[in-house]
């Protein structure tokens, strides 16, 4: 009888250590967001594959999420400089702080396969560090043992409405939503901002003087406003004078793929039978 006893109690204090290890599991995660992707791995360059450090738009951008507010971020880029690469790496570092405990949302194009692609590379995010990691297994989905949940969803989803302790969202390529009046998009997740407080990530390439993305960037409101031309990378992910040397090409809308000038919309540029979708993943 004793040593049943005994045997019960010990198992009591193993199981009670491994949750305490279980929910702490983030103790070791770095403050420092520099130091936090020295962990999970740098970015790699797209060329070279060899790791390339944060490039100092990137560790700026990581200083303006406030601690202890939420903020809607307008983030107006060029093409090719690693925007959604940082908020991906933003979002892991803050799902350990800020985010821990709630909710993170990725909306991404139209099709459950764009979303994917996102969440597959944000999964990659913590190869590194698994054992924070409690479940990875669904495609769209990332659960940590902090509590932590993130997940990657299409605008279109029915499953947008109605969350409860969503603590992010980040909308990638928020002005290349093949529809008539995307304005559907946003009226889905401003309730959802506004409901729990989250932080808004609405990042994009322009798409023509059209569209809530577009709306919101001409228009006073409380969105906190960046743009990122393809400039910031040069030194980093490319040689200025190589890159330019693009600009020759006539299919491409310069202004607007790098310089982040609202023009025409991308169909206009390259024909009818162009899809965005395709647009929807950021090359770095």
């Amino acid at each position: 009888m004793k040593l049943e006893f005994y045997n019960a109690k010990l198992a009591r204090i193993v199981n009670s250590k491994k949750n305490f290890q279980s929910q702490n599991s983030d103790l070791d995660i770095p403050q420092d967001f520099a130091k936090f992707n020295e962990l999970v791995g740098l970015p790699k360059h797209p060329v070279t594959f060899k790791p390339t450090p944060l490039m100092p738009y990137q560790i700026e951008f990581a200083k303006l999420v406030p601690h202890n507010r939420n903020i809607r971020f307008h983030i107006n880029k060029s093409r090719q400089i690693g925007v959604t690469e940082l908020i991906s790496r933003v979002l892991a570092y803050q799902s350990f702080f800020k985010y821990k405990g709630g909710k993170i949302l990725i909306i991404a194009g139209t099709r459950v396969h764009t979303a994917g692609e996102i969440m597959r590379r944000f999964k990659e995010l913590f190869q590194n560090i698994p054992g924070t990691v409690l479940d990875a297994k669904n495609s769209l989905k990332l659960s940590l043992k902090n509590g932590t949940e993130i997940e990657a969803l299409p605008s279109n989803s029915d499953a947008i409405r109605g969350l409860t302790k969503v603590k992010a969202i980040f909308v990638d390529e928020s002005a290349h939503f093949n529809l008539i009046d995307d304005s559907i998009v946003l009226d889905a997740i401003l309730p959802l901002v506004d409901t729990n407080q989250a932080d808004l990530f609405l990042v994009s390439t322009p798409n023509g003087r059209r569209g809530f993305f577009y709306e919101i960037s001409i228009n006073e409101n409380n969105y906190h406003k960046i743009q990122w031309d393809y400039t910031v990378a040069a030194g980093f992910i490319y040689q200025l004078d190589e890159f330019e040397a693009k600009f020759e090409d006539k299919t491409v809308d310069v202004d607007q793929e790098y310089r982040c000038q609202f023009t025409s919309p991308r169909t206009s540029i390259f024909g009818d039978d162009f899809d965005t979708e395709d647009f929807e993943v950021e090359e770095l």
